[in-house]
This record gives structure tokens, sequence and C-alpha cells, in this order.
């Protein structure tokens, strides 16, 4: 049965070659090359050669540590078609309840245009600001944003006002909102960076994550409406699409015909938190123009690069000369704190550089945990950050080395001689002082030895004689 097999795909094979040799159109080889390679095979991402996307503009960063891994025309100015909704959501969440109960207007309606995306939603049918978020983010209702815009400010106009003064808030310089819902005007835009800025923004809300990293929704029945299931435009976060990515966890996509293809969505793997955003993806590609781009840069993002600490306080960090030690001559210098970094998956403390504030040797006493300064940490050139650094071990004092290094120094040299010389002219004087003082001590001594001696001649002179008995 085996060789029956073989030989089956041997001319199969046989007959492929041949009509490609004829030129025959009849038969077309519709299977990816990417098939044909081993079942086992596994696509290896290097964080120097990022993805090839169609998109004219993409972004994608770090939340966690801010790096940026992919700038693709991220400052140019955009439509960012439904994208537009992750701050209608945003603003809503900060400013009503989920369980807020609101009931569709006529003249929330009327905004929509024949060709807009919608959630179904009718005229006098009451829904939460939960399921009206459900409505907003999964299937991109257009109708529902103006019911949020209206609950929440009045009107959109005034809600539009609250979107662009967040907007400005998060540091966005190149985008202005004209409308709560991504319908096309050309004063409505954004940057991929100012997007990625406001998604980093919204999931910071568990809720917006819940919602929008949602593929299907449960509406309940509603005196409009049936009980009916949404379903999520975004295909990353379909189970059961073969773009589906386990580790998106929220996003949101757009289109218009000024806008083309548009996403903006976040992930999260192995401690690695970004957020992508991709901008007029071709039509030409097909309706998921921006969910394969996206697919492709979150491949790239998320396996070729690492968001670790990749030094941990207690790291040896290098080694400094000390001097006048008795314990040796290095001194190994210990990390005070923590870096972490997004970096080149694979990248080890053995890639790093690291830069001492101090210059020259140490010179011993050091005390183990003792202060030196601090260590400014880089990567190829990109500097992470500066800590600082501590003496891994204790140095001791050497009294014999520390006497000859301070002898070396002329101008101590000096000072002993001085000193030496000081010190004999002193012992001279005193030693001439002393002598002195002697010879007087002396001359008196002899002095009151004659005195006394003559005393006893004196008196032995005028001595009266005694009486012989």
């Amino acid at each position: 049965m085996r060789r029956l097999t073989q030989r089956l795909a041997n001319a199969t094979l046989v007959l492929l070659v041949a009509l490609a040799a004829t030129g025959a159109t009849a038969l077309t080889l519709t299977v990816p090359v990417r098939a044909l390679a081993d079942e086992g095979a596994t696509q290896v991402y290097s964080a120097a050669q990022a993805p090839e996307l169609s998109a004219q503009a993409a972004f994608l960063y770090d939340r966690t540590t801010g790096t940026v891994l992919l700038d693709k025309n991220a400052g140019e100015r955009h439509y960012p078609a439904s994208m537009t909704k992750v701050m209608t959501a945003l603003v809503a969440l900060e400013h009503a309840n989920l369980t807020d109960e609101v009931t569709v207007e006529q003249a929330d309606l009327d905004m929509i245009t024949a060709d807009s995306s919608n959630a179904g939603l009718r005229a006098g049918e009451t829904l939460t600001v939960e399921n009206l978020l459900a409505c907003l983010l999964l299937p991109s209702g257009n109708e529902s944003a103006y019911v949020l815009a209206r609950h929440v400010a009045g009107d959109y106009q005034a809600f539009v006002d609250m979107m662009n003064s967040r907007a400005a808030e998060l540091g966005c310089t190149g985008t202005h909102f004209v409308n709560p819902c991504g319908l096309h005007d050309d004063n409505h835009y954004t940057t991929a960076h100012d997007m990625a800025l406001i998604l980093s923004e919204a999931e910071k809300n568990a809720d917006f994550v819940r919602i929008s990293g949602s593929a299907t929704w449960d509406l309940p029945e509603t005196s409009m409406n049936p009980a009916r299931t949404l379903k999520n435009t975004d295909l990353l976060v379909n189970p059961e699409s073969n773009l589906y990515m386990d580790a998106v966890t929220c996003g949101k996509t757009g289109y218009t015909g000024d806008a083309g293809r548009c996403l903006a969505a976040g992930a999260f793997k192995d401690g690695l938190d970004v957020v992508g955003v991709v901008m007029a993806a071709p039509e030409s590609e097909g309706s998921t123009a921006a969910i394969s781009n996206m697919h492709d840069l979150l491949s790239w993002g998320l396996s070729a690069w690492q968001t670790t600490s990749i030094v941990n306080a207690g790291d040896v960090l290098g080694t400094s000369a000390v001097r006048l030690s008795k314990d040796g001559e290095k001194l190994n210098v210990s990390a005070a704190d923590a870096i972490a970094a997004t970096l080149p998956a694979g990248t080890t403390e053995d890639d790093l550089d690291v830069a001492f504030s101090w210059q020259g040797p140490l010179t011993a006493p050091v005390e183990a945990g003792q202060p030196l300064g601090t260590a400014a940490v880089s990567f190829q050139g990109r500097e992470l950050a500066t800590i600082g650094a501590v003496a891994a071990f204790g140095m001791r004092l050497s009294i014999p080395a520390f006497v000859m290094d301070w002898l070396s120094d002329p101008i101590h040299m000096v000072i002993v001689v001085v000193a030496l010389v000081a010190l004999f002219v002193l012992v001279g004087l005193l030693a001439s002082r002393g002598s002195r003082r002697r010879q007087r001590d002396l001359r008196r001594e002899h002095d009151r030895r004659r005195a006394q001696a003559a005393g006893r001649r004196v008196g032995a002179h005028y001595a009266t004689p005694r009486k012989k008995r």
C-alpha cells in the first residue's frame, strides 16, 4: 500500500511538471508554498529584520518599557475610520456606569449614513451602557457611538470636545476628532503613534479589554429586537479564524474608502505587553488587509523581542581596579537596582555595555555593599537605564602599601624631611638644654657640698673642748 501511494505521488509530480513545461493552464496549483514545508517547521523571527507591511503607516511598542519596536510613518496623519471608537469607548467608560440604561432615540439614528456599519439598534429600545459598548466595539455600530455620546455629554458635539481634550491629555499631537464613530471627514484624523497611545490608555480599563477582546457578545431581548449574538469584526480574537492569535487581548478595526483598512490591537505574551497600529492598508488586498498586516506585525514583535529584568539587584556588572588593598587588585561591582528592558530575544547580560560614573581605580578600604557611584547600562548604543553601583565584597587596607603610596607624593616627602629635620633640631635643643641643666645642677651640688664642708671646719674651730673627768 505504501509503495502504491508513493507511485501515485510520483506520477502526480510528473504530471504537474509536464503541464508546466507545455504551458497548460487547465490545472492550477493552489497549495501555499509554506504548506509544503515540514509540518513541524517554525518560522524564526529576528529583531533586526522587521516585517514588510503593505499598510502605509504602522507602529508597535511595548507598554511596560515604552520601547518602540517598529515605526513606519507613525507620525503621519491618516483617517482612523472606526478605530475612533476606541476613544469613544474610553470617554464613555470614564464618565458612565456599565449598568446605566439608555434608550435609543431617533436623533441618534439620523446621524447614520446608509453605508454605515451598525448594530441594528432601533429607536425606543433600551440597553445598558455595557451592551451599547459591545454594539460599538464588536460589529462597530455607528449608531451606538451617538447613543453613548448623547448619554455622556448631552449631544455628540460636546462629547467630541471631550474626546479631543482627552487625546491632548494623552500627548496626542496629530489627532483631531469630528464625530464619535469615525465616518469620514477631512478634519477627522490621527496618527499610528497617537492611536497607540489612545489604545494603551483604554487597555488600563479591564472592561474595555473584556468587551473589545470578545469574539462574540450575547445581547438580551429588548422591546424592539430579539435576543441576538454580535460578532467581532477583528478576526484576531476569533478562535475559528485562521488569523486568530491567542495573545491578542483587545482591539478595534476600521474602514472607509478614504481611510483604507485599519486596526489597533493589544497583545500580551511571556511578559511582552505590546500595542500595535496599522493604518491605510490597501483595499486591493481584501477586507482582511489590516488584520493580515497586524498578524505579521504581532507575530514578529512577540517572537523577536523580549521584555524582562535583564539586570537584577545584586548582579555583577563588571570589575573595578582597587588601590592599596591587601585583598587583591580587582573588585566586583554589583547592581543596586534591577533593569527591565525590551530587547531582542536571546539578549543576555553579556550583550550589555556598562559605564561606571567613576574614573580610575577605587581606593581601599571598601566595605561590602558600599555605594560606589552609578552605572549606565546600554545596548547597542541605546541607554537602558542608570542605576546605583555597589561593592560586591569588602577590600581591606594594606598599611605598608598605604605608607609607601603616601610617601610617593613629593609634597609628602618634603613634609617628612622637614618633620625629621625639625625633630632632630628639637631633640638637639632638648638634649642641649638637658646638658646645661645637668651642669648647673652639678655646680649647685658642688657649691652646696663646699659650703657644707666649710661650715664644718668653722664649727670645729670654735667648738669648746670637753673637760676630762
